[in-house]
């Protein structure tokens, strides 16, 4: 029968400090995913400024200021000269033509890596919260290391996403300038900047969890019989 009797003191008060820090960490992860939700469905990643008088054909009005999304972009613009400015948004184009050009088709795909990777970081969010709950539950230091691994994983997965999302405007100022026409500039927005908040915590949590999941070599370093027996070497034998 396994107990919880400490063995320890001092063992047992650095494992309680470990697991509120770790606490602390999870809470910073839940603030991530919380304003990720909300940046991933805002336009003010990329902020364009386009010449006077310029026609996008695609939203048939004359744009001034565009802003881009990872899921869709906002115009502001007036269908003639003389009308007043409306804004308009709308979901980026992700499918192919017959008559698309190669550059197009290279704009549409950026388009879907972006969008693919934004989910899977949504979905890795979820799974690291999860798995840091359990190694918090387990003394077993193996999986507080493979939850810094998916921390990490986690913020290549939206660095991956910011990437493209640069990417496809360097593309569209060199093959497509109906798009991005000369004399158009853009700045990156305040999503654009809070998602780089987002990767530096998911990073620096990773390695919160790597310090973290030190074992503790030795019987007198154990801080409980349960912890003890928790880290014990397991030994897969030969057939």
């Amino acid at each position: 029968m396994i107990t919880n009797t400490v063995t320890n003191p001092t063992a047992e008060a650095v494992v309680q400090q470990n697991n509120q820090i770790l606490r602390i960490t999870l809470a910073l992860t839940i603030i991530s995913f919380i304003t990720f939700s909300i940046i991933l469905t805002s336009s003010y990643w990329v902020v364009l400024t386009y010449p006077p008088d310029f026609f996008f054909k695609r939203h048939n009005l004359y744009v001034v200021r565009a802003t881009y999304g990872l899921i869709w972009e906002c115009v502001v613009g007036r269908p003639t000269l003389n009308a007043v400015y409306d804004n308009k948004c709308d979901y980026h184009q992700n499918q192919v033509f017959n008559e698309s050009s190669s550059a197009e088709q290279t704009l549409i795909g950026m388009v879907r890596t972006m969008l693919s990777f934004s989910a899977i970081h949504i979905l890795l969010l979820v799974i690291t919260f999860i798995c840091g709950l359990y190694s918090i539950r387990e003394y077993r230091y193996t999986y507080k290391r493979l939850t810094g691994m998916i921390y990490i994983l986690t913020a290549a997965s939206l660095v991956v996403c910011m990437e493209a999302l640069s990417i496809i405007f360097r593309h569209v100022s060199v093959h497509l300038p109906y798009i991005y026409p000369p004399g158009t500039t853009h700045s990156y927005g305040v999503c654009f900047v809070l998602s780089w908040f987002i990767v530096i915590q998911l990073v620096a949590s990773a390695f919160v969890f790597f310090i973290c999941s030190k074992k503790r070599k030795g019987t007198f370093d154990e801080a409980t019989e349960e912890e003890a027996m928790a880290n014990l070497t397991v030994d897969l034998g030969r057939i």
